[in-house]
């Protein structure tokens, strides 16, 4: 058996979610013993984990550079904007060839990678892990942020932006909020501060920044969380995963790899008003989320922490053990 290298996991400081992630990760492979270092560029005497997302694509020059052996994980299979659709064509995918083995998160991921014109040596789907919380007490989280009644709470998690139609989801909450059926709470960066306007005067919850806690603190309030997408890739979705590790009910778009990871965890709706108005209607019954809410926690244990590493170690002494 190859022996379990040393490893340093290479991303940019600028991609939060990039960054937690690896994070997390190199917790995880810590407890089975595998050394792990996140790093901003290659370590010496380390091999290379490079991470691609479409705020790092700096980690490319190393593996144009790299004479070792490194593995990449391809957070972000498709470039942000189409315009740079044709550099990613010239200058990501053929480096894929150069890994010794290219890392995706769901089988979507895969298939749209190799449509796309890709060749990786070797590809491997590794499922992002579900997140793991230090209680999922919902009455005391809802405490914390001041939801001292008995609606619902129903939470649209991470960067506030168009692509997650949070306009259309304030619209179709309106009639619902006034009739006093559900809250709705939004939590994230504010990419459009109409939108945080908007949202606050319908009542809703609004937390525009929060840190690390109190994102889990809403997410673990919420009685329902929404994964929503007007059309976007979707191979990677930290919110749903944080929806399943809290073992909450799903309202989504089916885009993507979303009801490839989610399944029966999500109630799936149309990217219109209308569509998202009778989700969250149909939510709204107890029993409904209930349901949901229990394929959700088994969901979690299929993407779990400790499975996600040991499919790395596994990999990392394959591929790149002496």
């Amino acid at each position: 058996m190859s022996a379990q290298p040393a490893i340093a996991g290479v991303r940019s400081s600028r991609s939060l979610g990039v960054t937690r992630y690896v994070d997390e990760l190199a917790h995880a492979l810590a407890g089975l013993g595998v050394d792990y270092a996140p790093a901003a560029q290659p370590l010496k005497g380390r091999a290379p984990h490079l991470h691609l997302a479409n705020s790092s694509r700096g980690v490319l020059w190393y593996a144009a550079a790299s004479r070792a052996r490194f593995v990449v994980t391809v957070h972000d299979v498709l470039p942000r904007s189409p315009a740079l659709a044709p550099g990613y064509r010239r200058a990501v995918y053929p480096l894929l060839r150069r890994a010794a083995a290219t890392v995706v998160h769901s089988d979507y991921a895969a298939a749209l990678l190799l449509r796309l014109g890709a060749k990786p040596r070797r590809l491997e789907v590794i499922p992002h892990p579900a997140r793991s919380f230090a209680t999922l007490d919902r009455q005391a989280a809802r405490r914390k942020l001041g939801c001292d009644d008995e609606r619902p709470l129903f939470l649209v998690p991470g960067v506030l932006k168009a692509a997650k139609l949070v306009d259309e989801t304030l619209a179709a909450a309106a009639p619902l909020l006034e009739r006093g059926r559900l809250r709705l709470g939004l939590a994230g960066p504010v990419r459009d501060a109409n939108l945080a306007h908007r949202a606050r005067a319908l009542g809703a919850l609004v937390l525009p920044a929060p840190d690390r806690e109190l994102y889990e603190t809403a997410v673990v309030a919420a009685d329902c969380v929404l994964v929503l997408r007007n059309g976007s890739v979707g191979e990677t979705n930290g919110p749903l995963m944080d929806a399943l590790g809290a073992g909450r009910a799903v309202l989504a778009t089916a885009t993507g790899s979303i009801p490839e990871i989610a399944g029966e965890a999500a109630l799936y709706c149309q990217p219109t008003v209308h569509g998202i108005r009778e989700g969250l209607a149909l939510l709204c019954d107890p029993d409904e989320r209930d349901r949901r809410a229990e394929i959700a926690r088994a969901r979690a244990a299929a993407f779990s922490p400790h499975s996600v590493a040991e499919a790395h170690a596994s990999l990392f002494r394959e591929v790149l053990g002496g």
